[in-house]
């Protein structure tokens, strides 16, 4: 498969390298000016996840660079992975020159998919989110792959007709074909826009959470800490509900719709976990995506009339 990935962060490189070891083409968009970036290649430092067992690869990874995207590449599939932040500004460049080339959504999209569908029909992209995460930092990328994959079709149980269901899940099958190959397991929410309503909510809580006591370890470590953040979480999660997700069904809402006396204990375990700490490094420079998604989070609830004192109460920290 012909694959372009567009962002070449953390995601983008982590996966751009695992297709390409799976014997896929593969090529990562980098902006015109910062290809001297990966004159020398990237050295990876990977706990990846995705095997019966966790493994550590130290690698230097020199990937196939190109500095735009036009119409005539010839791609298969389009990996769009940049950050939350840009999502919306990059999207008619891509629909443009796009080809005949399928486009995955690989990020957040808190805004809904009427933003997608603006610019391009159902038919012509796939919902995902990886679960995977690390810093890039002076030509290093230390990360890690927990093995997963989330992927959802542009339909996401809305009315539509059966020829553009039919087109939505042939579409779905086309991307699993790319990662079950690579070694992830493919994971298909009932409805993908719910699923990822509900992980932005969660990161917004464990923004301000973090932010609050003045980095991960801290927070990890701090049994009060961690219960204030479960009854955030409660409050991000009444957001879900009022935007019409049934947060019962989601399992990345269970710990906060769980009484923090049984979930506490397991999420302090989780939290001390090698893989989670790896998946949960990020670097200065993202603290303004950061931000905007604890903001986002907390104006919908405000829109929605959703009491948010817990989450109120990390505003200071987020800002700061």
């Amino acid at each position: 498969m012909k694959v372009l990935v567009y962002g070449a962060g953390v995601i983008g490189t982590m996966h751009a390298w695992a297709f390409e070891r799976a014997g896929h083409q593969v090529s990562l968009l980098v902006r015109p000016g910062h290809e001297d970036r990966w004159a020398n290649g990237v050295a990876l430092r990977i706990l990846d996840g995705r095997g019966p067992r966790q493994e550590e690869f130290k690698v230097l990874y020199r990937p196939q660079i190109v500095p735009s995207l036009e119409p005539d590449d010839g791609y298969d599939l389009i990996v769009d992975a940049v950050r939350f932040s840009q999502a919306e500004a990059v999207l008619p460049e891509i629909a443009a020159n796009r080809g005949n080339a399928l486009v995955l959504f690989f990020h957040q999209a808190w805004r809904g998919l009427d933003v997608l569908d603006r610019t391009l029909g159902k038919e012509q992209y796939v919902l995902g989110m990886p679960r995977a995460g690390g810093v890039l930092s002076n030509g290093v990328l230390d990360g890690a792959f927990e093995g997963k994959v989330m992927l959802g079709t542009s339909t996401c149980g809305r009315p539509t007709t059966p020829v553009v269901e039919g087109a939505a899940r042939k579409n779905l099958d086309f991307v699993s074909g790319l990662f079950r190959p690579s070694g992830f397991e493919v994971v298909t929410p009932e409805n993908m826009e719910h699923w990822y309503w509900v992980h932005f909510a969660s990161t917004a809580v464990y923004t301000g959470a973090i932010a609050k006591e003045g980095g991960y370890d801290a927070f990890a470590q701090d049994k009060k800490a961690i219960h204030d953040a479960l009854l955030a979480g409660h409050e991000a999660m009444e957001i879900c509900s009022a935007r019409g997700v049934d947060v019962r069904k989601m399992e990345d809402a269970k710990m906060f719709v769980t009484s923090p006396l049984v979930v506490a204990p397991l999420m302090r375990r989780a939290l001390a976990q090698s893989m989670t700490r790896r998946l949960s490094q990020t670097h200065p420079e993202y603290a303004p995506e950061f931000r905007q998604i604890f903001d986002e989070v907390l104006e919908t609830g405000r829109q929605l009339n959703v009491p948010t004192p817990h989450l109120d109460a990390y505003r200071p920290y987020v800002d700061r």
